[in-house]
């Protein structure tokens, strides 16, 4: 046996030995307490307070575990589940894994909705895992809610993630770059966390990012940061109602260019909003123009 012992509580020191030259110990600990809830049911809590007893091929499955964490990889892919806004998501690396800052981008939406009753239309354009439009349609339960991406890979787990919510969204395979939205109804809300990230900053990242994530729902290239958010700013144009908003996350560097875009476009009331980092990490704005 590789432990000294079979029993849970036990395997701590294990992963902390395995994992010290890869992660802080306080983020080993916190993976292991992850590992522990999905894989038996445990909280951190429960864990320490438990006697349980590991068959060997669970022992096997935590060695197999912590090899993959030894590799960069990143623990919500190892689980295959990752909370958003309260609710679980399947994720792999097909898809971006939510984060922090987009629940931010939800509750910002969310804070400007003052009727959760309306029957709103809302478009997601770049939904990756289906996280936006799936935690937006279980807060506006009367909300038609759509999302966009390009990748089909990305769709299928956007689409077994309403299954897992129990969640009605519809999901549309499309190139923004290359196609309109005609076939959508009238909006009253486009959101969009779309690729952002500059190709000179991935010597910064780290390597369980850019091994595991899709570059696709990543990076944008250094002379053209902004291609996608005016490519949907003038879809917005078309398809926002009157008053519709338009939520954007951003790149902390572009915050007042992106605000500049907007207002160029008929957008009135842009705001930039920071996230708990104190980054500028939103941007949003009601539309004015009649059509």
């Amino acid at each position: 046996m590789f432990v000294k012992s079979n029993q849970l509580s036990a395997l701590l020191p294990y992963y902390k030995s395995k994992l010290a030259l890869v992660y802080p110990d306080s983020e080993i600990e916190n993976i292991f307490y992850m590992v522990c809830d999905y894989k038996h049911g445990l909280t951190r809590i429960n864990v320490k307070l438990s006697d349980l007893k590991l068959s060997e091929s669970e022992l096997l499955m935590h060695r197999s575990i912590v090899k993959r964490l030894q590799n960069k990889e990143p623990i919500q892919h190892i689980i295959g589940e990752v909370e958003f806004y309260g609710l679980p998501f399947y994720v792999d690396s097909n898809v971006l894994i939510p984060r922090p800052e987009t629940e931010e981008l939800v509750d910002l939406i969310l804070n400007n909705t003052p009727n959760k009753q309306d029957k709103i239309t809302i478009l997601d354009i770049g939904t990756g895992s289906g996280c936006i439009p799936i935690a937006l349609k279980n807060n506006l339960p009367q909300s038609t809610v759509f999302g966009i991406d390009v990748s089909q890979k990305a769709l299928s787990i956007a689409k077994k993630n309403t299954i897992l919510n129990q969640c009605k969204v519809e999901f549309i395979q499309l190139d923004i770059l290359k196609q309109d939205l005609n076939n959508l109804p009238q909006l009253d809300i486009i959101v969009s966390n779309p690729p952002y990230v500059l190709e000179s900053d991935k010597a910064k990242m780290d390597e369980n990012v850019l091994n595991f994530d899709p570059h696709l729902a990543l990076f944008v290239e250094n002379n053209n940061p902004l291609l996608f958010y005016k490519r949907i700013v003038s879809l917005a144009t078309h398809k926002l109602n009157p008053n519709g908003k338009l939520f954007f996350e951003i790149h902390e560097k572009f915050g007042n260019e992106t605000k500049l875009l907007m207002e160029n476009n008929g957008f009135t009331n842009v705001k930039i909003e920071k996230d708990l980092q104190g980054k500028d990490r939103m941007v949003w704005g009601i539309f004015k123009l009649t059509k």
